[in-house]
């Protein structure tokens, strides 16, 4: 609680009179906390923000009530002794300070659950730290710590370590003991653990094994990399690459049907490191690259947001003789950044020999940093291509992963996995794990940390996370993307308007290369990579992509509800994954730019107009309902847009009364912070007054609308889930729960997602039945996605999922159901 008027003196002598339980203390005209702070016997919680105090009164000590801490902005370097007299701490946060140690003395906090240390100067974490045995969460980014202590190993509750920017250099042994850690964040550091590893921030132990049995095995640098030569169809890439490769140029070279992997090598320069007792090997050597030349065909496009990697060099091949807009030159920019990251990018301009090339050098360089060089070459003529080859082996010699450090026992499995893909398609699994056992890879995290490591860097394909495609095995890449394109060139396919069914897939997939039990496999690829939905499982599938160009009639929409996005770049395959998304919603109409929904009595109309570079929404019926229809597709829309991390999707409301008039959603809610209730617009000759309130209130969902609640569980507990959703429904909550919402016939896997989708809050019963469950783990995945309020319910003592292990639940088990049921009513109407 925080008071502009009162004294902080007078504060704090209220807050003991009233007897508070929490406060603070924020204000840059705070220089001193009085020593009366003391007093405050019932203080549970205490924050002392953004203050300009330099030292914590001696009085903060004697609150040994206080069981949340929480300080910032201090000028102090150390952390008082005292500490140790709140004892009953369970969280400890201080953040952007100038404390260097942390005293033995914090050793003495042992119901500390967690403790946060972040954006200061500690140096040293002392090994007192070991007797905090109660903490699960423990929190020290962007300090100065050089080495953890061996007794963080005591810490046998902790689930979750996070140590980002520091300068740690070395893991102890003891962190094998973690048993139950469940997130590990150690970027930012002096490890030499690839990125790859290191970043499985939700894999502890893969990150924690490699390291304690890998930093003493002699190593060898990776020396590979990953070429991307991307641009718009016929510009010249395939030539280009056979230029590079063979010094040839083939005047009748035919399209790419797909994706065409090569391999090259260049020299790499020198370079000498050290890695602790660790032998390095093979410092100065030659570089290999896999050259990816993708079709440029429009219907591919869909599909380079499965392809195009962080950690890559770029090759944008323009044609010289066309205009920067021809080529499409930004929206290609745009579409690296998104999927690519910050990766450097070569432009290459080729058939210069029939016109200069001509674009804004200067302008793209500014407003495109990763542009590293732009270049004119003529595939026909060779001119310019040394200077290429040149400037490519300067750019991957100085790409940040080419040197990352592999055991050696790896190499061996990863070199003669490579010898294996020249000859074979896919091995089993059995195949791969005697692979490893004759090279001494034969732990079973280690042979399954390589397998998703080198899936990481596309030397292989193997899903792990997904069971049906994991079955298949080790797979060569080039055979699952070029499988995938087949499909998408299919001209049977194209007649048949997208519909693939299997003869038509039997005819497309010929074997021997893809023999008939593997050809589903394609297909489930497909869905992964959001390009198909089933239409009747296993038999039909539809491929947005496919469908015909031409809108067809869609009905009247005039008076419907509208909205808006506007895209700086529009990737046709947002439309196309939304459509695959919210399949189980399609009513009747859909083709390649758009689609109509139906839910309940409410249709929707979802088009997207790529020159414009915007998706327009209306929804019709019933008004009462309609918001909620809208809400879902936003929703859907968001999610879409999280995978593209450069993407700009500006949110745009149309005036009800006035379409034309299209007004920006963030400016709409700005205005509503700010308490602007009325704005004016010109219309025309006209001035129309805007209403803000009315405006939003249109299109968000009614606040005063009924919850809808989605119950996830393990079957075993359906007794209880019965009980449970009656209750709600009682209390006039709609309830979902697959007993009571599948009939015979229902899609249940369209039905569910329809359900969870469609919910305002996502419920899901903890016990030892549904963790081990691999369709409420989904469940649970598929909630976190769409951003649903996630409410656990304690039911039994049980380890709870990852995902969840921080919201708080609702416990079932330590108190009666019928409070436990209040409880969770009370928050679902909140």
């Amino acid at each position: 609680m925080k008071s502009k008027s009162q004294s902080l003196a007078e504060l704090i002598k209220t807050a003991g009179q009233e007897k508070w339980n929490a406060l603070a203390i924020e204000g840059k005209e705070v220089f001193e906390i009085p020593k009366e702070i003391g007093d405050l016997r019932f203080l549970l919680s205490l924050t002392i923000g953004n203050t300009s105090i330099k030292n914590l009164p001696q009085g903060l000590f004697q609150l040994n009530n206080l069981r949340s801490l929480y300080i910032s902005d201090l000028e102090s370097s150390t952390l008082s002794p005292s500490i140790k007299q709140l004892a009953r701490l369970e969280k400890l946060i201080i953040h952007n300070t100038d404390i260097e140690t942390l005293p033995p003395e914090i050793g003495f906090l042992e119901n500390l659950k967690r403790l946060e240390i972040t954006d200061s100067k500690l140096n040293l974490i002392s090994p007192n730290i070991g007797r905090l045995q109660k903490l699960e969460a423990l929190n020290f980014d962007k300090n100065q710590i050089e080495q953890i202590p061996d007794e963080i190993g005591y810490l046998i509750n902790l689930r979750q370590l996070s140590l980002v920017q520091n300068n740690i250099s070395s893991l102890p042994d003891s962190l094998t003991k973690l048993i139950n850690l469940k997130r590990l964040n150690l970027l930012g550091n002096k490890l030499s653990i690839p990125f790859e590893i290191l970043g499985k921030l939700n894999e502890p132990s893969q990150i924690i094994n490699y390291y304690v049995q890998f930093h003493k095995e002699t190593k060898r640098p990776l020396l590979q990399a990953k070429i991307l030569i991307v641009g718009q169809g016929s510009v010249g890439k395939t030539s280009i690459v056979q230029q590079i490769l063979h010094n040839t140029f083939n005047q009748n070279q035919t399209k790419t049907e797909g994706i065409s992997i090569n391999q090259w090598q260049v020299e790499g320069g020198e370079k000498r490191e050290t890695e602790g007792q660790s032998k390095i090997v093979n410092q100065k050597s030659k570089i290999k690259l896999n050259l990816w030349d993708f079709g440029g065909q429009e219907i591919m496009h869909a599909t380079h947001q499965f392809f195009l990697t962080k950690r890559s060099l770029y090759l944008l091949v323009l044609d010289a003789r066309l205009t920067q807009e021809e080529n499409r030159v930004e929206y290609w920019l745009k579409i690296i950044q998104s999927f690519g990251g910050e990766s450097p990018v070569l432009i290459v301009g080729n058939k210069t020999d029939q016109h200069p090339l001509d674009i804004d050098r200067t302008g793209l360089q500014k407003k495109y940093p990763n542009i590293v060089g732009i270049l004119e070459t003529s595939a026909a003529t060779g001119a310019g291509i040394e200077a290429l080859k040149a400037e490519i082996a300067k750019q991957v010699d100085t790409l940040p992963h080419v040197r990352d450090l592999l055991p050696e026992t790896w190499f061996t499995v990863k070199s003669k996995l490579e010898e294996l893909g020249r000859d074979k398609n896919f091995i089993t699994q059995d195949e791969y794990l005697n692979l490893c056992g004759a090279n001494d890879v034969t732990d079973e995290i280690s042979q399954h940390t390589l397998i998703g490591f080198l899936h990481d860097l596309g030397v292989v394909l193997h899903f792990q996370d997904d069971p049906r495609l994991e079955a298949l095995g080790i797979l060569n890449p080039q055979w699952v993307t070029n499988g995938v394109y087949k499909i998408l060139n299919s001209h049977e396919l194209f007649q048949n308007q997208g519909t693939l069914t299997l003869p038509i897939l039997n005819k497309t997939l010929n074997p021997p290369e893809y023999p008939s039990n593997k050809r589903l496999f394609i297909v489930d690829m497909m869905k992964k990579f959001e390009l198909c939905y089933d239409i009747e499982p296993d038999k039909s599938f539809l491929i947005p992509d496919l469908l015909p160009k031409d809108e067809p009639f869609t009905g009247e929409w005039d008076g419907a509800l509208a909205f808006q996005f506007h895209y700086n770049v529009l990737p046709s395959s947002i439309i196309s994954r939304f459509i695959v998304r919210m399949n189980a919603f399609v009513h009747k109409t859909v083709w390649r730019a758009g689609v109509v929904l139906k839910n309940g009595g409410n249709t929707a109309l979802v088009k997207a107009d790529i020159e414009d570079r915007k998706i327009s929404i209306w929804v019709n019926g019933d008004e009462n309902t309609r918001r909620d229809l809208l809400s879902a597709i936003r929703i859907e829309f968001d999610t879409i847009h999280k995978t593209i991390v450069k993407i700009e999707a500006m949110q745009k409301v149309p005036h009800p009364d006035y379409p034309e008039l299209i007004l920006d959603y963030d400016e709409l809610i700005e205005f509503e912070r700010q308490g602007v209730t009325e704005f004016p617009k010109k219309v025309g000759n006209q001035i129309v007054k805007c209403t803000v309130r009315e405006l939003l209130d249109g299109i968000r969902p009614a606040k005063t609308q009924t919850a809808k609640v989605f119950i996830s569980y393990g079957h075993e507990d359906k007794t209880f889930v019965k009980k449970l959703a009656g209750e709600l429904t009682k209390a006039n909550i709609e309830t979902w729960w697959d007993f009571d919402a599948l009939r015979g016939g229902h899609d249940w896997q369209k039905e569910i997602q329809r359900g969870i989708k469609l919910c305002d809050y996502f419920v899901v019963v903890l016990s030892p039945n549904s963790v081990e469950r691999d369709w409420v783990l989904k469940e649970i995945t598929f909630a976190n996605e769409y951003k649903k309020k996630i409410i656990p319910l304690k039911l039994q003592e049980c380890e709870r999922p990852i995902s969840i292990i921080e919201k708080q639940y609702i416990d079932f088990e330590k108190q009666t159901q019928k409070a436990a049921i209040k409880e969770l009513v009370k928050l679902l109407k909140t």
